[in-house]
């Protein structure tokens, strides 16, 4: 099979090489791609190719479609459907490394190490006004409870939280008991977390389910952390409840329109930013690529 590689600087090479050793033929090149569009039987992508009706009108032969990475909204799957494409992502590749950010962004924001970095480095020392607090006692809301919500409260357990409480409609009672999370609706997620951290999938459903309203139903200095995808959060709404104190502080690492990230979060001391490095350590980035190509392997040579 001709593999055409979208992104082959985001592709680990050991996923390559696996190819390879199998006999497929992997290509990299757009012009090479171009030359060979009615060869190529497969698209590896990764975040920023949109898989869209036109993109795949290039490539006629294409049957599957990989995706080194968890979330599909850079495809389009409906289309994929149609066309009959499998489309091969990498479920759980990357949970452990999003999980352990989750974990290190819950304590820079309780402890204020963002608005004391800034303080130091503007000639002030330890000052009250920017005094932390502790994760012990602490009601923990997640909003999405699959591998990475169930990772981060297996990682939480020992640090004495008042308790773990979850919303995700696709999983019971029992499988959210059974990681150590008690399973509520929204509203109890609002209305009694201090900390609240999203892992919702991007889908017309999510777009903007967390604005105004949903801020306004938090208890004042409630933390938010966001490692999912930001166009389920209104982001101007964000900004206000930011600037009027109704959260006390975010972590954010994704943004509606990637690479812009909104100039008013830039300015906020109460807001840690980063590049969507969440999912995006030596470990998992090998993994994310990895995972898919095996999948494919097994599914047209039973490996």
């Amino acid at each position: 099979m001709t593999i055409y590689i979208t992104e082959p600087d985001d592709i680990d090479g050991e996923s390559v090489a696996l190819l390879r050793q199998h006999g497929h033929l992997v290509i990299s090149e757009e012009r090479e791609a171009s030359l060979r569009a009615t060869e190529i039987g497969a698209l590896f992508v990764r975040t920023y190719t949109q898989v869209d009706t036109v993109y795949l009108d290039r490539y006629p032969a294409v049957k599957f479609v990989l995706r080194a990475g968890v979330g599909l909204d850079n495809i389009d799957t409906v289309e994929c459907k149609k066309r009959d494409i499998v489309v091969i992502n990498a479920p759980g590749a990357n949970a452990n490394a999003v999980a352990e950010y989750v974990v290190g962004a819950v304590i820079f924001l309780l402890r204020m190490f963002g608005e004391q970095s800034m303080s130091l480095r503007a000639g002030g020392w330890r000052e009250r006004v920017h005094i932390g607090t502790e994760l012990k006692g602490k009601t923990l809301g997640l909003v999405g409870c699959g591998a990475i919500g169930q990772l981060i409260a297996h990682k939480l357990s020992c640090w004495e939280l008042r308790e773990c409480i979850g919303y995700d409609p696709y999983l019971t009672e029992e499988q959210l008991r059974a990681a150590g999370i008690r399973k509520v609706g929204l509203a109890e997620i609002w209305e009694q977390s201090n900390i609240i951290s999203l892992h919702l999938p991007l889908i017309p459903e999510t777009r903007h389910s967390i604005g105004a309203a949903e801020f306004a139903c938090m208890k004042k200095g409630t933390l938010l952390v966001n490692a999912a995808r930001g166009g389920i959060v209104d982001e101007s709404a964000l900004i206000i409840a930011l600037q009027n104190g109704t959260l006390r502080g975010a972590v954010l690492d994704v943004f509606e329109y990637e690479p812009t990230v909104p100039a008013e979060f830039l300015t906020l001391p109460n807001v840690l930013l980063t590049p969507h490095i969440a999912g995006y350590t030596a470990e998992a980035d090998k993994e994310v690529s990895l995972a898919p190509v095996r999948e494919l392997l097994r599914r047209i040579e039973g490996q």
